[in-house]
């Protein structure tokens, strides 16, 4: 049974709680209504009494005892006269917000114990001697679990300890082998904002409207925020609040930078998992996942690359084009060469200077990959892509040391006569001509799942593969035994994780946190002389004379 209660301010500013009496339980001679004063002129106050004094009644009801008018009232006004708010001690820098939400300073999930044990206290305290008490001055948030219903009883525990289950599911896939050792640590890191939002509320209360807005806040989030000095002991809004001011400063005391786009996508990445996790166990309703689909990864959810194959990479390098030398810039032979036989990205193999490329003690030829501080114009993706990569002797064989040579007996400042493209990078120009002009136009190749990139995607799995099959092992052992192989591959290419062999097969992904200097080059340079594009020809680089414009002209 549920009675119809609900608040009335009076001239002079205090609350009463309204009761509708039920139709069995009246009394011809009074009213079919009565009101009881919460005896406070604050409305969040007044709505956790009015919550208490709900129980009262319809406990009272539930008996079907019928008491007289004066003698319900005079109970019900003698319990708001001991009510008294919670005068707990108060942990982690708790306060309620503007909505009546308690907030804590930076929430970890080891403090989740602590946490919920406060909460539970305050609500015992706030409640005192009457049973259903506790729901009752706890239901702003278990009203909503239920409006969609079939929610199971997980569903109004709190956020943190849902994080804390959740944290556990994880450690235990790595354990297992299904993710990398440094997958947890990130979650934990991404969670923390997340929990420090909504940590306190119920999993059940979560609404596709909380998830935009802490998505919204999200975009305003510092790089390395547990490290700058000046968001010591903040609250994640409060965080936010002064980056969007401009007043959170770095250790230098400037504006703090903010995250990248794509680092906003990994935070809400791993909420829209975590939250996966809880909508197994019927913990939240299926409306707030739904938002993720708009939000979430909306640039990933185009067309996704692939790797070329056999027969497109014949097309590519078998062409007239190349057979018969018809191009007319040398980065229009060597930057799809070097892709297929480098895995670099389009970028990095575009910026390359005659420098760049220099051999060991022992002779052997590398290829160095960064960028410099006093060079602006370089730039690489992250701290894992700086790397040496030995020269593939197909490429030695095809002549790029001899044209590495000229190149610098010219004292050219870009190996390939390249010029960054204006407020862009140097990949730009070749990368248009590569994916319009040549792959779509002059080659025929319609399908637009491969492009540039596809060659980085060809060269991890054809020397994943050739590393498999040399092993003698299966692919699952290769990865498992972490072979030195397979380490030296993630290096080539720049991933601190073996996601390359692994993706989209459900197998572990093994880490290693080993650099350049771990490994030797001569060690490397076995490792990517195994790659073999069998079947397909590649014609050697043929020298253009300057002023000498040949048959055909792509560019």
């Amino acid at each position: 049974m549920r009675s119809s209660a609900y608040l009335v301010q009076t001239r002079n500013g205090v609350y009463h709680a309204r009761f509708v009496v039920p139709q069995h339980l009246r009394n011809p001679s009074e009213s079919r209504e009565f009101r009881v004063s919460t005896l406070t002129k604050d409305p969040r106050d007044a709505k956790a009494r009015s919550r208490l004094l709900r129980v009262l009644v319809e406990q009272i009801w539930a008996t079907s005892r019928v008491l007289s008018r004066s003698s319900l009232v005079a109970y019900l006004q003698a319990q708001m006269t001991t009510f008294r708010k919670p005068q707990l001690p108060i942990p982690f820098n708790a306060h309620k917000d503007d909505n009546g939400e308690w907030r804590f300073t930076d929430v970890k999930p080891e403090d989740v114990p602590a946490i919920d044990d406060f909460l539970e206290a305050m609500d015992r305290h706030a409640a005192r001697s009457v049973p259903l008490s506790q729901i009752a001055l706890n239901t702003t948030h278990d009203e909503k679990i239920n409006d969609p219903g079939k929610l199971a009883p997980v569903a109004k525990k709190r956020v943190t300890r849902m994080a804390a289950e959740y944290l556990k599911y994880e450690q235990q896939r790595e354990v297992d082998q299904e993710i990398g050792v440094k997958k947890v640590p990130q979650i934990r890191t991404r969670l923390r904002p997340f929990l420090d939002t909504y940590g306190t509320r119920h999993i059940g209360s979560l609404t596709p409207a909380d998830i935009e807005a802490y998505r919204k806040m999200l975009v305003h989030y510092p790089k390395n925020v547990y490290k700058l000095a000046s968001a010591a002991g903040l609250t994640f809004d409060q965080i936010v609040q002064k980056s969007k001011n401009k007043t959170l400063l770095n250790n230098k005391g400037q504006p703090a930078e903010r995250i990248s786009s794509l680092t906003v996508d990994g935070y809400m990445m791993t909420v829209s998992n975590f939250l996966e996790y809880c909508k197994k166990q019927f913990a939240i309703n299926p409306t707030v996942m739904e938002g993720f689909a708009n939000k979430v990864g909306k640039a990933k959810e185009g067309i996704k690359r692939r790797a070329f194959n056999k027969d497109e990479m014949q097309k590519i390098f078998e062409s007239a084009y190349y057979s018969e030398a018809t191009y007319n810039c040398a980065y229009q032979y060597w930057v799809p060469h070097l892709g297929a036989f480098t895995g670099a990205r389009v970028n990095e193999i575009s910026q390359l200077t005659p420098d760049d490329v220099d051999q060991d003690k022992d002779g052997i030829w590398f290829i160095k990959i960064t960028a410099s501080d006093e060079d602006d114009d370089k730039s690489i993706k992250n701290e894992e892509s700086r790397r040496i990569i030995p020269v593939h002797q197909k490429l030695i064989d095809l002549g790029f040391i001899d044209y590495v040579k000229s190149q610098k007996e010219a004292k050219a400042t870009n190996l390939f006569d390249i010029n960054k493209a204006k407020a862009d990078k140097f990949g730009k120009v070749p990368s248009e001509w590569f994916n319009q002009k040549y792959l779509r136009k002059y080659i025929g190749i319609e399908d637009k799942s491969v492009v540039f990139h596809s060659f980085r995607h060809r060269f991890i799995t054809s020397l994943a593969q050739s590393i498999i099959d040399g092993s003698g092992l299966s692919e699952d052992a290769v990865i498992k035994e972490r072979i030195p192989e397979a380490l030296v591959l993630r290096r080539i290419v720049g991933h601190s994780v073996a996601h390359s062999i692994t993706a989209g097969r459900g197998l572990y992904d093994a880490h290693t946190d080993t650099y350049t200097g771990e490994f030797s080059i001569a060690s490397m340079k076995r490792v990517i002389d195994k790659l073999n594009y069998e079947g397909v020809t590649f014609a050697k680089f043929q020298p253009i004379e300057a002023g000498k414009r040949r048959r055909v002209m792509l560019k």
